[in-house]
């Protein structure tokens, strides 16, 4: 009996020893625990505004100014013009587009020579004034400006048809109306064949040694080149054409080859 109460003498000593044990090194663990490291702050340079820095809104920012409506209008001829085609597409005279091209002769232009389109006349040129005259001098023939040069009428007009080319193939098929005289305006004119199909001038003017070429085919009409927007050829080889005025008079008839 005694050394069964030493026994349990020795177990209990031994849970109690174990169990100091463990709650002493819980304790020295919890107390030695390493910090958390400290957190640094880094603090970084904020780059100041450079003196080309422009804040948004300010007068540099502004656009630029838009052209104004006095800027002249250029127009590049083109294969077959006249100077009075150009003229009445514009609705201008003919001498005023020469005073203000500085031409001397309507017939001088040429493929892809830049004329100045204006609706203003040019200013009329004015001398110098002398450093020491009397009052009110008379002005000199050299002072006189140069007046600008009139176009001589060339009779009445002699218009006809000059050629038909490419007949019986619409994307060919073109009729060359020439005139050889004085200016004729085409309004109404009418060109037509024996099989029915007429075509109606608009209004176009032909000056002298000017001519119109009429396409069969369609197209966009310049003062030179009209385009009828056919879907079918209009001539055939052998047929009598017939180009009459705004009167129903006959000027000239023409055979197609």
């Amino acid at each position: 009996m005694r050394a069964r109460t030493w026994a349990i003498f020795i177990i209990v000593n031994v849970v109690v020893s174990a169990t100091v044990m463990l709650t002493i090194l819980f304790i020295w663990g919890q107390t030695h625990t390493a910090p958390p490291p400290t957190p640094t702050l880094t603090l970084s340079a904020v780059p100041s505004p450079s003196a080309t820095e422009v804040r948004a809104g300010s007068p540099t920012d502004a656009p630029p100014a838009p052209p104004t409506s006095s800027d002249p209008l250029l127009y590049t001829v083109q294969e077959g013009d006249t100077l009075g085609a150009i003229a009445q597409l514009y609705d201008l005279s003919i001498e005023d587009l020469m005073a203000v091209n500085s031409l001397s002769d309507p017939n001088t232009i040429h493929p892809g020579q830049t004329l100045v389109i204006s609706t203003t006349p040019p200013p009329t040129p004015t001398s110098a004034t002398p450093a020491e005259t009397p009052t009110n001098p008379s002005p000199t023939d050299a002072e006189l400006p140069t007046p600008l040069p009139s176009l001589t009428p060339s009779g009445p007009p002699l218009v006809g048809i000059a050629q038909v080319l490419g007949s019986g193939n619409l994307a060919a098929e073109v009729v060359i109306i020439r005139n050889q005289g004085g200016a004729a305006t085409l309004e109404g004119w009418t060109l037509s064949g024996a099989e029915g199909n007429t075509f109606t001038f608009p209004a176009i003017t032909l000056f002298t040694d000017v001519q119109v070429r009429l396409h069969s085919t369609a197209g966009s009409s310049t003062p030179s080149d009209l385009y009828w927007g056919r879907t079918s050829p209009a001539w055939t080889g052998g047929a009598l054409i017939t180009l009459r005025d705004a009167a129903e008079n006959v000027v000239d008839t023409y055979i197609v080859p």
